[in-house]
This record gives structure tokens, sequence and C-alpha cells, in this order.
């Protein structure tokens, strides 16, 4: 055999062993699978959370104003993000597959529920809290008030006492927002709505949040209702988020609405991985 031809073959037989390697990783590659399952908090009161993956981190995801758990799921970025952590989202009581609440649902009720969900669902000490706009609010006071169990925080578009146009609305409007959830049968939704004036006093009276990680993303798009002028109070408001904060970045996006996680789940995936790593 010449020494040509041994190299050739020795050539095919790394090969070889290299495709081998690669087929064995594929095989223990675990799928994600997302099982759906309830939690109960008291009384005949159930939450609906979507659970998967499994890893050294849990993401939580907190749904905005009206939009059930499902939502992430539907989004691409649950499964995406469950590949190699744990993922929990759940149906706020009211929405979804979850059982209707016999309470105001106020921002504190809003916050003891995500504690219950977490308490019983993470597989780990800490948690990584993914908010979009009413879900940001919730994700927020949770940080603050059990700053012991949040690794990081990922506000989409989040509800903020700052912002203009939260913190001059009136009764009439809220009153509006109620009629219009409840002819829609959306009771969890409406019963939120009836709380957002006495919302952005508790954030008013609220501290500051504790020094971990924070990402904000905004959405800078204009329209009828967000013209130039709000969009730049808004930031401003998004802004506020970062004070004490050592590793706070604010992103802005120009290429999505409010709803960044459907219009450019890519964005949102990219920045959970950043908080992640």
């Amino acid at each position: 055999m010449t020494a040509k031809t041994f190299e050739k073959i020795n050539h095919i037989a790394i090969i070889y062993l290299f495709i081998l390697l690669l087929v064995s990783c594929g095989q223990h590659k675990k799928d994600f699978k997302q099982e759906t399952s309830f939690v109960d908090i008291g009384g005949a009161q159930k939450l609906c959370t979507y659970m998967g993956g499994e890893g050294e981190n849990t993401v939580v995801f907190e749904s905005g104003l009206g939009v059930d758990g499902s939502t992430w799921l539907e989004s691409g970025v649950f499964d995406s993000i469950g590949k190699d952590n744990q993922v929990i989202a759940y149906d706020r009581q009211g929405y979804g597959k979850s059982t209707a609440a016999n309470d105001t649902r106020g921002m504190q009720a809003l916050v003891a529920d995500l504690d219950i969900v977490i308490n019983k669902k993470s597989k780990n000490s800490k948690v990584i809290i993914v908010g979009h706009s009413l879900g940001g609010a919730i994700a927020r006071a949770y940080a603050i008030q059990h700053p012991d169990k949040v690794k990081a925080l990922l506000f989409i578009e989040p509800n903020n006492e700052n912002f203009k146009q939260y913190a001059t609305m009136d009764q009439a409007h809220e009153d509006t927002l109620v009629q219009q959830f409840t002819s829609a049968k959306m009771t969890g939704a409406a019963m939120e709505s009836a709380q957002l004036i006495e919302n952005v006093i508790f954030f008013k009276k609220l501290s500051t949040l504790p020094d971990i990680p924070v990402i904000v993303i905004t959405s800078t798009k204009t329209d009828s209702e967000m013209t130039e002028e709000n969009v730049k109070d808004w930031l401003l408001a998004h802004e506020s988020l970062g004070k004490g904060i050592t590793s706070f970045t604010h992103i802005k996006t120009d290429k999505s609405g409010h709803f960044v996680y459907l219009e450019d789940p890519n964005l949102v995936i990219d920045y959970i991985i950043k908080l992640l790593k």
C-alpha cells in the first residue's frame, strides 16, 4: 500500500467517524416537548400552565392584557428557548383554560399568582422573566418583591406609570375598556382593566428594581395612537427602568409594533439568549 493510498483511506475513515459522531449527538439531543398542566391556587381555582424543556435556567413568560399564555407558544419563542432551558407560560385567572377569579385583579393579586406558578413549577431557584405589556409590569413588581427569586428581566413594551397616557387615564376610559372586554366575554381582561388606575398608584409607591440584568425592548413605530410625541414619552418611561441597574440595555425597534414577540420573534429570542449567557 502506497503512502498516498494510506492517506486517502485514513481521510475517509476520519470523515466516517465524524458523521457517526454527528448522528450520535443528534440521537442524544432531546426534542422539545410541551406539556399542559394545572396549578391549584386555593379553593376551586386553578391556573393552566404550559411547560417544557430543562436546564440550569428557567424562563417564565408573562402575557399582556387580554392575551393568554398560549401566545408564547404560537410565537415560536417558547419552543426555541425551551430546547436548552426550562420554559413556563400560563393563563392568568379568567384567561384560556384557567378558572375565573373570584376577587379583584389588582397588581398584588397578579404577583401572588405568578409566585405560585414559579414556586410550584420552576426547577431552578431563580428564574428569568420575560414580560410583555401588562405582563412586564407584573414581572417588575414580582422582581421588586421577590428579588431572591429573579435572575434577570426582559421587558417587551412594558406598561409604565411614567407614560402620560397611563398616568392620566380617567375613570371613563377605564370603564370603557372594562365594557369592551366584558362584551367580548374576556373575563380576565375585564377584571384586570378595572384595576389599571390603581396599578398606576401602586407603581408610584413601589421601590426601584433590584440590581440584576435588565433588557427593555421598545417599539418606535408610529400610528394614530402612538404619535411621535407619545413614542418619545414611551421611550423615556422605559428608560426610567434602568435607574440603579448596573447591566441595563434599552433596545429600540421600528420593525414591529406593540406585539414585538409575534412580529419579530427572532429579536426577542436573541435578547433572551443574551440574558441566558
